[in-house]
Order: structure tokens, then sequence, then C-alpha cells
């Protein structure tokens, strides 16, 4: 079809196939070369001028390698890694023989025809054939290739209706934790928090402090179940998934951090208010709102202070790296692979700065002191992110400035 339209410009096609048995097979068959070189590495630690023999490493055959036979663990990742390699070259042949898919890839010579050809219309209705342009190849997402219009529709609905349904649930967690900004409350509904919230330095650390890190630790598994639920959408790319996880996560975190703990908690320590009188509640809520600007100045403050320093000492990955060289790593590749710092979060990081902004922007009023803040945050920011993002991460695919088109 494409080689009748652009036939000096047309270069070849390839039909996507069903790897799922193949990927299978060939994760298995890395993970057994991964523990042989690591069983290799260990035989020859374990060989010195004392006992040059050495001690050849075992393992158990059984559930986790905890029960079973014992074998010698090079001989048995040898045997495995022998098994696999027939298995990957017979199924690779099956899947291209018998496992095509309705999706291709059409490689032109000639980028003029390849945007012509993604641009063009090329059946009466739209969900027969859709033609678009093709993503980096490090980028597909290749289980979302097949996924037809119809499909892809439902799917985003569904997981519409998913994240609706998460921001309602996040609010009543999040609408509770507001209330540690006034303890008086807290104290008033559970009277045994009394001694505990009287002392001074106590008192001064659940109000400043606590209920921020509380949010923290809530959002912070937010951005891996949004960027599951945008790939499951059939978003056929990466970048297109983070940008969808992206526009998610800024909404829930507006929707439950920024309004949920500003109408929860004034709701909470007003409720008898409103109950007694439900007409009242829009100047009751306005005449509370400015008691929660403390919450949101020191949110914006620990998020630079503490976001920031954290991000920029990596003090967390420092840990987890020299745990995993002192007990776990033998081989070079395994040292490269636990001190590897992936792809740069943007799924977290432009809706947390987007907050910033609605939240300095919405309270710059009530307490403008808040501005400065907002603006530390944001020098800071400048300066941390770009020497991450420029000399610590390292992008495992490109999106042609998808992500900042303006």
């Amino acid at each position: 079809y494409f080689k009748t339209i652009y036939p000096e410009t047309f270069y070849r096609s390839m039909v996507v196939t069903n790897n799922n048995e193949v990927n299978k097979i060939w994760e298995k068959l890395e993970r057994y070369k991964k523990k042989l070189v690591h069983a290799e590495a260990k035989y020859k630690e374990s060989r010195k001028a004392s006992k040059p023999e050495g001690r050849r490493p075992t393992k158990k055959t059984g559930f986790l390698c905890l029960i079973g036979k014992e074998v010698d663990s090079i001989e048995y990742y040898n045997e495995k890694i022998n098994e696999l390699i027939p298995k990957l070259e017979a199924e690779q042949k099956v899947t291209l023989r018998e496992k095509q898919q309705g999706s291709a890839f059409v490689f032109f010579t000639s980028r003029v025809s390849a945007a012509s050809a993604a641009q063009s219309l090329h059946a009466k209705i739209v969900d027969t054939w859709t033609v678009m342009d093709a993503p980096e190849p490090h980028q597909l997402i290749w289980t979302n290739l097949p996924k037809n219009f119809y499909e892809r529709q439902i799917r985003q609905y569904v997981v519409y209706a998913i994240v609706a349904l998460a921001i309602f649930f996040y609010m009543i967690p999040i609408g509770f934790i507001s209330a540690f900004t006034t303890l008086e409350q807290l104290k008033k509904l559970l009277p045994f928090l009394r001694p505990i919230a009287n002392p001074g330095a106590i008192r001064t650390a659940l109000e400043a402090y606590l209920p921020q890190l509380v949010l923290f630790i809530f959002m912070a598994f937010l951005p891996k179940l949004l960027f599951f639920l945008s790939k499951a959408e059939g978003i056929p790319a990466e970048s297109h998934a983070i940008m969808a996880a992206s526009s998610k996560h800024f909404y829930f975190t507006v929707l439950n951090v920024f309004i949920g703990v500003t109408v929860g908690g004034t709701l909470f320590s007003t409720f008898k208010a409103i109950g007694k009188n439900p007409s009242s509640v829009v100047t009751i809520l306005a005449t509370s709102l400015p008691a929660n600007a403390t919450f949101f100045l020191t949110f914006v403050a620990l998020k630079f202070f503490v976001g920031y320093g954290l991000e920029l000492s990596r003090i967390i990955p420092f840990i987890i790296y020299h745990l995993k060289r002192k007990y776990f790593c033998k081989t070079e590749a395994e040292l490269k692979e636990a001190w590897s710092p992936k792809d740069f979060d943007y799924v977290a990081k432009v809706p947390e700065d987007m907050l910033i902004i609605t939240i300095v922007f919405c309270y710059s009023v009530i307490a403008p002191v808040i501005i400065m803040f907002g603006v530390l945050y944001f020098a800071l920011g400048w300066i941390v992110s770009r020497n991450q993002v420029l000399k610590v991460y390292s992008a495992s695919y490109e999106s042609y400035g998808r992500m900042w088109p303006h």
C-alpha cells in the first residue's frame, strides 16, 4: 500500500508480533546468565593463596532456593542456559511465522514522506486504520501497539473512572491528616492525646512537621500507580504515558493536597458550627481558610529544604548502593546496575512544581510571605534539577522535547 503511494521513498515495513512468550524465555535466560557470572565471581573470590582450589558455590533447586536438592551453582546455571538457548530460537521462529498482529511499522528514506504518511487519512472511517508518528524505539510499549481505536477509548474511560475514585478515597485520609495542623481540635476529640501533645517541643514538632511528612508519605505512592494506569490506557509510547500520568498526578495533588487539606482542615475544625447552621458553610469556610496558610507555608518550606536536600545529596540511593556493594554485588555489571540513577522522575516532579505554583498564587493574598518561599523553591529547584538532569540521571530514551512543546 505505502510502496504504491510513495514508490521512491518507501524503504520497508515490519509487522508487529506477539513477543510475550519470547520475552519470558529471554528474560529467564538473561537472569541465568547474570546468576552464572555472579556465581563465577563468587568462586573466584573464594580462591586464595592459602586455598587455591577455592569453594564452589551451591544452591538449592526448590522454593525460593530454601528447599530441594543442593547442586553446584555454576553447573546448574550452565545447564539451564544450554536448555533455554534452543528453546528461545525455536520460539522466535514460531513468533515470526504465526504470531503477527494488526499493527506495523513503515520505514521511509525521506522524512517528508514519513511526515506526510503520518498526517494523511488512509481510511474512510477513522477507527478502521489509524496512522501516527512512530515513537523512538527505546520508548515503545510493545504490548499496547496492537490495541485498536475502540479498545483504547474504552480503556481510557475505565482508567479515568479509577483515578476519579482514587481521588475521592484519598481525600478521606488526607482530610483527616490536615486536622493535625490544629492540635486543639484533636485534643478535644481524643482526650488521651493531651499528655503527649502538651509538652512544648513535641507540640511544635507535631504542628510544624508531622502533617506534612505524613502527607509526603501518602503522596509518594502515587506516581508509580498513575504511570501504571496510564500505560493501561493503551498508550503506545512511554513519553506519552509519562505526560498522561503527570496530568493525572497534577489534578490528583490539586484536588487532594490543595483543596482536600484546605477544605478538610476547615470542616474538621468547624464541624459542629456547620451542623447547627448548615446555611453558614460558605461564610465559615471563608473565615477559617486563612488558618491553613501555616500548613502550606511549612509544606513549601519542607519541599525545598528537605526535598531538594535529599535530591541533591542522593543520600538514600547512596546508602542502598553501599549495602548492595557490600552484601550482594560481585561483578562490575552488578555494581554498575546498583549505582545507575535511571531516568529523571517527571511523573512526580512536574506535578509537584505545578502544585507549588498553585499554592503560592492562591495563598499569596492571605499570607504574602509565602511568595518568598515560592521564589526560594523555584530558584533552588532550577539549580538542583538542572544539575540532576544534565549530570546525574541517565535518560533511557529521547522524546525530542515533547514534555515542553512551547
